[in-house]
């Protein structure tokens, strides 16, 4: 049965978090040119996770990545390894010897990743006819 089809009560996070963790595993496997046909079968450490974490939350949410992710039940980094080896022990995900929880744990703050230094390009709004 797809993850997303489970039963809501037996999962740790909402359903929309394990959509966005599959696209952010996407979004890593991309920016560090890694897919299924690599050597490494497209593994990605969990720290190049969290960095597609942090790039598809800006991509898609921007300043309010924080919140949405929070309503997921996300709420730190060290969330998202939980959810990780969650997928990994529904088969959902695959882990190396060399992957721990540990490497998610205070990897940044959503607030860091999210809205420090964050801009807004207004060029276009503002831009004359």
């Amino acid at each position: 049965m797809p993850l997303t089809k489970l039963p809501r009560s037996q999962l740790l996070f909402h359903p929309q978090a394990y959509l966005f963790i599959n696209d952010a595993l996407a979004v890593a496997q991309e920016a560090y040119g890694r897919d299924q046909q690599s050597e490494t079968g497209g593994h990605i450490l969990p720290r190049e996770l969290l960095e597609g974490v942090k790039i598809l939350g800006q991509r898609r949410y921007g300043m309010m990545a924080p919140v949405v992710l929070r309503s997921w039940g996300l709420n730190c980094t060290a969330d998202v390894g939980r959810m990780v080896f969650e997928l990994i022990e529904l088969g959902e995900m695959k882990k190396t010897e060399n992957d721990r929880f540990s490497d998610f744990v205070d990897a940044f703050t959503f607030e860091e990743a999210f809205m420090t230094g964050y801009t807004i390009d207004v060029s276009k709004a503002f831009k004359s006819c």
